[in-house]
């Protein structure tokens, strides 16, 4: 088909010919595709020999007579020609131009004695010299930059018209159905800037890279890989072309089209099954699991395993594990009896439904973790992956238990391993972890250190991980946060957090979400706007217990900060639990025994209820030192109660005490890089900083003095609560019972009085606001800030 009339094919190739001519080589052979000016090259041969050129499937016989040269062009349709023995010594010269998928018996025979010389694409090509010629040196330099020096090429732009169409039917079928499926796959990948290779760009010869022919070319291929496509017997073929150049997805995609299931499958498996997300990103993964029919993923491990992971990074739980009891029944969500049940379940799907854990609802106990670590022994040491999500999964458990020292130690495994594995994103979960570690031990340090690191590890994912970057602007902006700067954490709160809160969660990851969010909310915007932030994850994360009870523990403590005490008293009260007011208010040693995070939780909001309740409480200082004993506290919680030890200390006229505990309290935090605890707690800081003997005792040390000062810059004022007005601290507290609608009964109780005497306070009260009634005296209490 291809056209011989056009300008391109009357460029005389003197070079060319002469290097055939002159070749040491008795037999020269011009292997190319159609387009490449073989015919017209036998031609000219013709011309200047003197000489006829013979077209024939068959060699000529011995009777034929060509004299010292034999210029043969075999047809396009033979599949296979024999170049006879007695060729390679008859000392004559032989031209052979034939297209690639024409096998020449014979000839690998002559190239191997060094009788023959072959000339492909490459040789055939017009040179820049060979162009300026017949067309110039400006026309020839656009001519070679869009052809990439093909006669064919060169010639249909050098016309003012062509047909579309037929160009593309050319390049179909004389062009393209010569190339092998390994070559098509690495054409259409060169062709495609978002699936493009190096290896691609550089198998795939420049001619074919040509931007002179895109369009045609693009359409041809399609033609061409859509026909094979639909040959199952060449499928597998083209799938190991795609999957050599690392384009998995489109390996196993071509397969799932086919029909070739289990192929794909196998493919699936061997691309690492459920840990293909880290590899490839999400939107590969879902399309992969897409092709998979449902019959076949109910029936398969590694599919029901990749689904149940696809539902967890979705933050549907609830899904995942239907999933797996589909599958193999209720028993598959008893996770003690998975683990212990060598027999009915395969060590890799022990190994997920651990990792399933992470994200459920379960009390992790001891024989729990006896289980996690006997799993270990059951994977080879190469076992990369397997095991580093083994210390992934009992890494949360020791997050969630508060045992950060051997946490960090079991993150340092996993991290380990999944380097060894090459999954940055993997990697990238475990800095994570260890910054939220840090930031819960109040140590903003070393996470802003492995924040930096995530940040490293997640530039390294070769995909767009959406989910993964909101992930890492919130760690970003809460170490941000820890420095006194809310901006960060503001614009995330505002533009990312409805995005964040409906994709994959854990506890430990909420309850650093929920702590930052809603103490940045309550001390920036209002209390209103924090409680609503809580409200949102209440609605989400309905069915978890968990979750529900960091969210009514989180609203106490914001309800305490806008100074609405016995409405989070109220709330704190209705929480079903082992821990409530009357078990703390009885507890000293029991406070140090305390190990469940949620229970360790309950005893801290309540004890701080108490500090500011009744300060004078005895054996508190004896509750609060007993509490701050615990190993299981987190350094944040520990920050926090040192200020209320601080405060008791001052309320019972133990200035010293107070002044000593709350400089080391600051000189901690500011070794460590860290602020929002403290700022949690100006409630108690305003009246302890507010004491002029205190603040200037902070002033004589430096890291103590700029701890104070950062506490004052992100708004602790220099006033105890109600000074202004000129309250004491009995009327500012008599002042908040009525703005909660505290019954006079109540106000006594509370401030040790009867219920007659309570009238005094009530009308010195009034009288210092100018007021005549309750409604009044709240109003007042909202114009001077006393309440949110």
């Amino acid at each position: 088909m291809a056209d011989t009339s056009h300008k391109a094919i009357d460029i005389q190739r003197d070079e060319l010919l002469r290097r055939i001519v002159t070749a040491a080589e008795p037999i020269a052979v011009l292997d190319a595709v159609a387009g490449m000016g073989k015919s017209t090259l036998l031609s000219q041969l013709a011309s200047r020999l003197q000489c006829r050129i013979w077209r024939s499937a068959h060699p000529p016989d011995e009777d034929d007579t060509f004299g010292e040269v034999l210029l043969w062009d075999v047809p396009p349709d033979v599949h296979e020609a024999e170049l006879p023995a007695s060729w390679r010594d008859e000392g004559r010269r032989i031209v052979i131009a034939k297209r690639p998928r024409t096998r020449l018996c014979g000839l690998d025979r002559a190239i191997a004695y060094g009788k023959a010389l072959c000339l492909g694409a490459g040789d055939l090509c017009l040179s820049a010299g060979e162009l300026e010629g017949s067309y110039g040196k400006i026309e020839a330099g656009r001519l070679l930059a869009e052809t990439g020096g093909w006669p064919f090429l060169v010639g249909l732009l050098s016309r003012q018209s062509r047909d579309e169409a037929a160009v593309t039917r050319f390049l179909a079928n004389d062009v393209l159905t010569d190339m092998e499926d390994a070559e098509l796959v690495q054409l259409s990948l060169a062709r495609h800037p978002a699936k493009s290779t190096a290896r691609a760009k550089e198998t795939v010869p420049a001619y074919l890279q040509a931007s002179g022919i895109g369009g045609a070319l693009a359409a041809a291929l399609d033609m061409v890989l859509a026909e094979r496509l639909e040959d199952s017997a060449r499928v597998p073929a083209i799938s190991a072309a795609y999957s050599a150049h690392g384009m998995q997805t489109e390996a196993i995609l071509v397969l799932q089209q086919a029909g070739l299931h289990e192929l794909a499958v196998r493919a699936f498996v061997a691309a690492f099954g459920r840990y293909y997300i880290f590899f490839h990103g999400s939107e590969a993964f879902d399309r992969v699991l897409a092709g998979f029919p449902a019959e076949l993923a109910a029936q398969n491990e590694g599919i029901v395993t990749a689904l149940a992971m696809q539902a967890l990074k979705r933050g549907e739980v609830l899904r995942a594990q239907r999933l797996l009891a589909d599958c193999y029944g209720s028993r598959a969500n008893n996770v003690l009896k998975v683990l212990s049940d060598r027999a009915a379940f395969s060590a890799a799907f022990r190994s997920f439904r651990l990792v399933m854990l992470i994200y459920e609802d379960v009390v992790l106990g001891d024989d729990l973790l006896e289980q996690s670590t006997t799993l270990l022994s059951e994977f080879p040491l190469g076992a990369d992956l397997e095991r580093g999500s083994i210390y992934n999964s009992i890494l949360e458990f020791y997050i969630r238990r508060r045992r950060f020292a051997v946490a960090q130690d079991i993150a340092d495994r996993a991290l380990f391993h999944y380097e060894r594995a090459g999954v940055p994103l993997l990697c990238f979960y475990i800095n994570l972890h260890q910054a939220m570690m840090h930031l819960m031990s109040g140590d903003a340090v070393r996470a802003r250190k492995n924040a930096t690191d995530a940040a490293e590890q997640l530039s390294r994912v070769p995909f767009d991980s959406p989910m993964d970057a909101r992930l890492l602007a919130l760690l970003q902006a809460c170490v941000e946060y820890e420095d006194g700067k809310p901006e960060p954490l503001a614009r995330f709160l505002t533009s990312e957090m409805d995005d964040f809160s409906h994709g994959e969660i854990w506890p430990s990851l909420i309850e650093f979400a929920l702590q930052y969010g809603s103490q940045a909310l309550s001390e920036h915007f209002s209390m209103i706007a924090a409680r609503g932030f809580l409200d949102r994850w209440r609605a989400y994360q309905v069915y978890n217990r968990q979750f529900r009870l960091m969210i009514e523990v989180r609203d106490a403590v914001i309800l305490q900060n806008g100074n609405r005490w016995q409405e989070a008293a109220e709330k704190l009260a209705a929480v079903q639990a082992r821990i409530n007011r009357t078990w703390v208010e009885a507890a000293v040693d029991e406070l140090t025994r305390l190990q469940d995070r949620d229970e360790i939780a309950l005893a801290v909001v309540w004890l701080r209820h108490i500090v500011f309740e009744m300060p004078g409480r005895v054996h508190l200082d004896r509750q609060l030192a007993a509490l701050a004993s615990n190993l299981n506290l987190t350094g944040r919680q520990r920050l926090c109660i040192e200020v209320w030890q601080a405060y008791v200390a001052r309320r019972r006229h133990n200035l010293t005490s107070a002044r000593a505990i709350l400089q080391k309290t600051f000189e901690n935090a500011a070794r460590l890089g860290t602020i929002a605890p403290l700022s949690e707690e100006r409630q108690f800081l305003r009246e302890l900083t507010g004491d002029r003997r205190i603040s200037d005792f902070l002033q004589t040390t430096p890291m103590a003095q700029q701890i104070l000062r950062r506490l004052r810059d992100t708004g602790l004022p220099n006033t105890t609560l109600g000074e202004k007005s000129g309250l004491t601290r009995r009327e500012t507290r008599l002042l908040l019972m009525i703005a909660e609608g505290a019954s006079n009964k109540s106000i006594a109780h509370a401030l040790g009085l009867s219920e007659a005497t309570v009238k005094s306070p009530l009308g010195n009260l009034y009288r210092k606001l100018g007021c005549n009634s309750r409604g009044e005296a709240i109003t007042a209490a909202k114009a001077l800030g006393v309440i949110s």
